[in-house]
């Protein structure tokens, strides 16, 4: 009798955690970059006080760059129950510099009194940065190859919940001074922004991958810059217009729906 009742209590709690964890949507991943910290944030699609069972993701750079990453810091009642940490050391392939990182959780954020809000940010980890540089969060050729593994991945209970990359580009210094109109779009905007210093402007345009989705070197530019782009034969998404006006880069986000 009394096994019976253990067997049954423990069908009923396997299933209501089932249940929570079905019912649990996507966890969605981006990156910033504020006086010098990466801030690695996540964005869960529906409420959420359960468990982050694993969290994989892997920040890129160019490796001719001098900038580094330093240790993690870790930020607030989340990572109490994840501590994302570094897994190996920093690699290379091609012109790149890659760094994997790692969490793995076994209680649920309740335990600690923590609600995640859908559609809210929350930082998952703070990363200092050495030097200068333009960081991004990637799902590439290398991440995507199975002997590195390193593709973006989230768990919720133990059941896949790997949502998107919603901001993989995070620039060393933003610029205001650039307007993309409308944002978001139907996949057709216009950027404009004014160069005031003589010289070669680069004007690219990635998807959340960080692939070109367009390219164009205006040589010994001066005065307002200002072009119709077209996405639409692209897949609906993020976007990200990266400007280069001499030794610097920004990049501005845009969102196809």
């Amino acid at each position: 009798m009394n096994l019976s009742f253990r067997a049954a209590a423990l069908s009923t709690l396997l299933a209501s955690v089932a249940g929570l964890s079905s019912a649990q949507n996507a966890v969605d991943i981006g990156l910033y970059q504020n006086n010098g910290v990466l801030e690695v944030k996540v964005r869960p699609e529906s409420d959420f006080s359960g468990i982050l069972s694993t969290l994989v993701f892997t920040i890129r750079w160019d490796a001719a760059s001098e900038a580094a990453l330093s240790e993690t810091l870790l930020d607030g009642p989340a990572d109490q129950l994840v501590s994302i940490t570094r897994s190996g050391n920093v690699r290379q392939d091609g012109s790149y510099k890659y760094m994997v990182y790692a969490g793995f959780g076994m209680n649920p954020l309740s335990s600690r009194g923590v609600t995640w809000r859908a559609g809210q940010e929350y930082t998952i980890a703070s990363i200092p940065v050495t030097g200068q540089g333009e960081f991004e969060l990637v799902n590439d050729a290398y991440t995507a190859d199975r002997n590195n593994n390193a593709n973006f991945y989230a768990a919720c209970g133990g059941s896949d919940r790997t949502g998107m990359i919603y901001k993989g580009l995070a620039p060393a210094k933003e610029d205001g001074s650039v307007v993309i109109q409308p944002n978001p779009s139907n996949g057709r905007f216009t950027v404009s922004f004014v160069n005031a210093e003589k010289g070669d402007v680069v004007v690219e345009v990635v998807n959340s991958l960080g692939q070109a989705v367009y390219n164009e070197t205006v040589r010994q530019m001066e005065g307002p810059y200002r072009k119709e782009m077209d996405l639409t034969a692209q897949s609906a998404g993020a976007y990200y217009v990266k400007i280069t006006r001499g030794k610097e880069t920004t990049s501005h986000k845009v969102i196809y729906r």
